[in-house]
């Protein structure tokens, strides 16, 4: 549910409550397009709407309280200039994650973890006999 315009304030954001049967979308008078999303769980956060190519668009910019009002507000400021100058945040930001799953296309695989934890916690913290031992037990199991 989208409340009208509310100049919103470090105190009013704070302040504001979840309703647990629905999620609302409290609009910044002060910057249109800018959103304070407050889910049924209480779980707040930051977004853009706007629209590009005729198509109405959204951009998450991140959580309240990790970005404050002033944060969120330059954001937005910054998404929608990139709006005004023909581009699309939300794709842009698709594209960028996109690009880095692609730079590391294994990170998530058990194997490269293990690696990880030998190289960072077995190897320089055991003796050579007992980090050869975990690295077999691994081997064995991964």
């Amino acid at each position: 549910m989208r409340l009208m315009g509310t100049v919103l304030t470090t105190q009013s954001v704070a302040r504001l409550k979840a309703d647990p049967h629905k999620r609302l979308e409290i609009a910044d008078a002060l910057l249109p397009g800018l959103y304070l999303v407050i889910q049924p769980s209480g779980k707040k956060s930051w977004a853009v709407r706007y629209r590009h190519g005729g198509q109405s668009r959204k951009l998450t910019l991140g959580g309240y309280p990790v970005f404050e009002l002033a944060a969120a507000r330059e954001r937005a400021r910054e998404a929608l200039q990139a709006v005004a100058a023909g581009r699309d945040p939300a794709t842009e930001k698709q594209e960028t994650r996109r690009r880095a799953k692609e730079g590391r296309p294994d990170h998530d695989l058990l194997s490269v973890q293990v690696e990880r934890f030998l190289e960072r916690h077995v190897r320089p913290k055991r003796k050579l006999p007992n980090a050869l031992q975990v690295e077999r037990r691994a081997a064995l199991h991964g």
